[in-house]
């Protein structure tokens, strides 16, 4: 298997000049010493609304109204039903997340909502630990988040993000990869801009927060009915316009300008939306040595039936870009490597629902899925303890030709990991029995060409020569299988139990997984519940790294078992308390074959550095295990919060069987959140966000200094930790309603309290004195920083 020893570099640079840079004192070594989930089968004329963390609670603020949205979500694009999400005449509905746009007609008056739902009432699957949920009104007004759903996840209890500089998202330990993404039940890889193979975030969305009606996480024991991923599976629901009245959006903001509008088109429903990033417009430059690109589309066509038949169709689409080139004329550069990108990346997708009975129904789809990638990367330091040649210049930076064409190119890159998928779903209830199966095929086809002409010189070894070199090519394909069963029981009406696994075979490297799942709860009190959840997972390493050397073929399906185990409580129709305890146990995971201690989980992230691939095996382990504690309150119609306090260990050894700490190993974390109506449309929120430091791997000083490159302890992997991270962040919104439309205008700040937070210490090639200073530099994460912009909203 092969790693890239990298953050991202894109994302890197998109944020190098933001990050607050300190030189190290030359006396010191800077690295060490000193709701409930909707009912899930009868249908007859209804669609599901997703599942609802929060409990039946007062209406939402007054110009953030509710909608039940209606859509499926999982394999096969599955339409589960709800029939118990009706709200009686005269009292407040039950708390579906809001979207963007409900409640822009009627800005003023307390909205209540009657629902009729035309289908026989139906048993919830509750035994299974239930998902957190939130609507697209919520993100977009959440501060700190700049609409991006990935970012507001981060405060959930078990998310936490890699970075300031990335929305990528880890869940309880495991690395980025280990997640899913669903829209509208589809699969989609990535749903980020600037994002490199093997991963699952990036540097923005693809996915406009105006287009979502809801958003939620699974985040352990989920069933076997949903995709294997080791860590956690989220699905976004974009808007229904079930009242066929219309709506449109446009903004401009920091994120970017763009818009939506959805309408009725041949009896269904149209959504299209479109967002282009506007910072290349600003300048070319920015103080970043090279300015990001990137543009989206999402479309997505719906068509009901009264017999509760549904045809769906989805395209999600992005295209992004960004070329750097440090300045070899500034002794504080952190790299000397030229880097151009571009890609883009698409899914586009379809489903059916079928509706037998209103007790059964069945759910087809198929979607392919696109990620194409351009690359190359030249280094402008051939020898870099060639102290003469690693030395800045003089004068202005050379222009961006003229330093790409006088540098040795080191890496290549023209990658397409795409796929095809098509599945098939079918459920169907009688009294207290629910039964659901289905199956689905992936045709894998990881096409790549990589190309590392003189090799790299490895971060984990002193070798004085270029050694870690490796150049694949790769233009076959490989087929995923998987199929599923679940019997859900509800025996009384107190108990919940669930049962069921998944078998799963890989054409690649011949694998076969069977993953067994099983739940329960009970309830001890109307508001008060019990449950515990047993899972497997497998999942194969991206195909990226299992091509990168001949031996890591042979790596085989990483695996990974849940328990769970919790209780939630529902106080006086106000708050629901979850508290929620787990165990990850890991096992074979991706190692380094050349370094025993060296991980998928502790490898370095070089800021901005080359590529560079390692021979793997599946030799690896580890355990995540910790205990949560989250709450979302709602006070009125004008308060809201959500609130999360963590304690959590994640270790992980290579193949020389140590356990050592993660990555994203953060003991304590505690996040709150939370949104104020003050009247006269202004809305007012803030976020706070506590870390334990996370650990990180010192430098081999004297090696690193004896070749002017950076070096690391492999045998000190992970073991010193940073200084704890802080963070506030505010935005202050205020619309203003013209005859059934908004127009919102929003400012705010992130890191208000402008904290220096650790993000990493870089090596800098170009830094030669004659004092005692190390050529190494301290960077944080993003100092206080603005928000702004203006939304119109109509429908």
């Amino acid at each position: 298997m092969s790693f890239p020893c990298r953050l991202s570099f894109a994302l890197f640079f998109v944020s190098a000049q933001i990050l607050t840079p300190q030189q190290t004192a030359p006396t010191s070594s800077p690295h060490g010493g000193a709701g409930k989930q909707s009912g899930s089968s009868s249908l007859a004329g209804s669609i599901e609304a997703p599942p609802i963390e929060a409990p039946p609670l007062d209406p939402g603020p007054p110009h953030r109204g509710l909608s039940a949205p209606k859509n499926g979500n999982e394999e096969g694009g599955s339409a589960k039903t709800s029939a118990g999400a009706a709200a009686s005449e005269g009292t407040a509905p039950a708390s579906d997340p809001a979207s963007l746009f409900d409640g822009v007609s009627r800005p003023v008056d307390r909205i209540v909502t009657t629902v009729k739902v035309e289908s026989t009432p139906a048993e919830s699957d509750k035994s299974q630990p239930q998902p957190f949920v939130a609507g697209g009104a919520e993100i977009t007004s959440s501060a700190g988040a700049y609409g991006d759903l990935s970012r507001f996840l981060q405060v959930l209890p078990g998310v936490v993000a890699t970075s300031d500089i990335s929305n990528e998202i880890v869940v309880r330990g495991g690395q980025p990869m280990e997640n899913l993404f669903l829209v509208d039940g589809i699969e989609a890889p990535n749903i980020n801009h600037i994002a490199t193979l093997g991963t699952t975030g990036g540097f923005a969305p693809m996915i406009d927060s105006g287009a979502v009606q809801s958003v939620s996480i699974l985040t352990g024991g989920y069933d076997a009915s949903l995709p294997e991923r080791l860590s956690s599976v989220t699905e976004i629901y974009t808007l229904d316009d079930a009242q066929n009245r219309g709506r449109l959006e446009g903004d401009l903001g920091i994120e970017g300008l763009g818009g939506l509008a959805e309408g009725r088109l041949s009896g269904g429903d149209l959504l299209t939306s479109a967002h282009r990033g506007i910072m290349d417009a600003i300048g070319n430059n920015m103080g970043i040595n090279g300015i990001p690109t990137y543009t989206n589309e999402f479309s997505r066509f719906r068509r009901p039936a009264a017999s509760g038949d549904q045809f769906s169709a989805l395209n999600l689409a992005g295209w992004d870009a960004i070329s750097v080139t440090p300045c070899s004329h500034d002794a504080e550069e952190t790299s000397t490597i030229d880097s151009q990108y571009n890609a883009w990346r698409e899914t586009t997708g379809a489903a059916w629902r079928h509706v037998y009975s209103p007790t059964s129904f069945a759910v087809i789809n198929a979607s392919d899925s696109e990620q194409v990638e351009h690359i190359d990367q030249e280094d402008q330091i051939l020898d870099p303890a060639n102290l003469a040649e690693a030395a800045a210049g003089k004068g202005p930076c050379p222009p961006a030709s003229v330093a790409i064409a006088d540098a040795v190119p080191v890496y290549a890159e023209n990658s397409n990991s795409a796929f095809s998928t098509a599945g098939f779903r079918y459920e169907q209830e009688k009294s207290h029995l629910m039964l659901s199966g289905g199956g689905a095929v992936w045709l894998e086809r990881p096409h790549y060409r990589i190309d590392q002409p003189i090799g790299a010189y490895s971060p984990y070894s002193a070798a004085l020569t270029r050694a870690d070199s490796t150049s694949f090519h790769s233009d076959s394909s490989t087929v995923e299988t998987g199929a599923y069963l679940n019997l859900s029981l509800h025996p009384t009406k107190a108990l919940s139990l669930s049962t069921g696994g998944r078998l799963q075979t890989f054409a690649f490297g011949s694998h076969l997984t069977v993953t067994p799942r099983a739940s329960a709860r009970y309830e001890l009190a109307e508001n008060l519940g019990v449950y515990a959840a047993f899972a497997g997972y497998a999942q194969m390493p991206p195909y990226v790294y299992l091509l990168a050397y001949p031996g890591n073929h042979s790596m085989t399906a990483m695996r990974a078992t849940h328990e769970v185990g919790g209780l939630d409580y529902t106080f006086a129709r106000v708050a629901q308390i979850r508290v929620e305890a787990y165990n990850k146990v890991y096992r074979d995971m991706p190692a380094a074959t050349e370094y025993p201690s060296v991980t998928l989980e502790n490898m370095v992230d070089m800021l901005g550095q080359q590529f560079v691939w390692l021979p793997m095996s599946s030799g690896g382990k580890g355990d995540a295990s910790g205990v949560e504690l989250s709450d979302f309150l709602r006070i009125g119609s004008r308060f809201t919060m959500r609130a999360s306090a963590a304690y959590s260990r994640a270790k992980f050894a290579g193949l020389d069987g140590t356990l050592r700490p993660g990555n994203f190993d953060s003991p304590w974390i505690v996040n709150a959140a939370g949104l104020e109506q003050l009247g006269r449309r202004y809305e007012i929120s803030a976020r706070y966000g506590y870390a334990t430091g996370r650990p990180y791997t010192p430098f081999d000083l004297p090696d690193s200094t004896a070749q002017n490159r950076p070096i690391y302890a492999v045998s000190e992997m992970n073991a010193v930790r940073a200084p704890f991270y802080s963070r506030l962040d505010t935005q202050l919104n205020k619309g203003i309603a013209i005859r059934g439309t908004l127009l919102e205008l929003y400012g705010g700040a992130e890191n208000l309290l402008n904290r220096q937070n650790f993000l990493s210490y870089v090596w800098l090639p170009r830094f030669h004195s004659d004092s005692n200073a190390l050529p190494v530099q301290e960077l944080y994460q993003i100092p206080i920083f603005p928000t702004f912009g203006i939304r119109f909203i109509a429908r």
